[in-house]
């Protein structure tokens, strides 16, 4: 006997210790698969997959289907700038970008809304204007809701 037949045949048997319970189990899905066709046509009643939905397909890559999140792939950027002085970002929503937006509307609940902010104000027209933050900031809050 050589040794190349003694090397591939230990490699085959080292294959098949390893593969052996994967194909004990394979087979026995496919048991258990008969049995239920089985009782489905006794029955007379359509085999089902789970809870109304179609299988999952098995994707490598992105995503291609479903909820996407931000701006619709056909909707372009507007273009004009930020309504607060020196910003330079793009506008987002009512004038501002994300982040002027989301002060806009915090100032607007809690009733600190300055004059010249107002909603879909032209590009460079609005003064920033800066929160004052811990315990300064909760007193501000504080007399502006009481």
């Amino acid at each position: 006997m050589s040794v190349d037949k003694m090397l591939r045949d230990m490699v085959a048997d080292e294959v098949a210790r390893a593969i052996g319970p994967l194909n004990a189990a394979v087979a026995q899905l496919q048991a258990n698969g008969q049995v239920i066709a089985r009782l489905a046509a006794a029955l007379g009643q359509p085999l089902k997959r789970g809870p109304g939905r179609p299988p999952k397909a098995l994707s490598l890559g992105a995503p291609t289907t479903g909820k996407r999140r931000g701006r619709p792939p056909g909707r372009k950027a507007s273009g004009r700038a930020c309504a607060v002085k020196g910003c330079g970002k793009q506008m987002r929503s009512k004038g501002y970008c994300a982040a002027h937006y989301q002060k806009f509307r915090m100032l607007e609940r809690t009733n600190r809304l300055p004059a010249d902010w107002v909603a879909d104000a032209a590009p460079n027209s609005v003064k920033n204007i800066k929160l004052p933050r811990g315990r300064a900031g909760a007193k501000a809050l504080a007399a502006a809701r009481g």
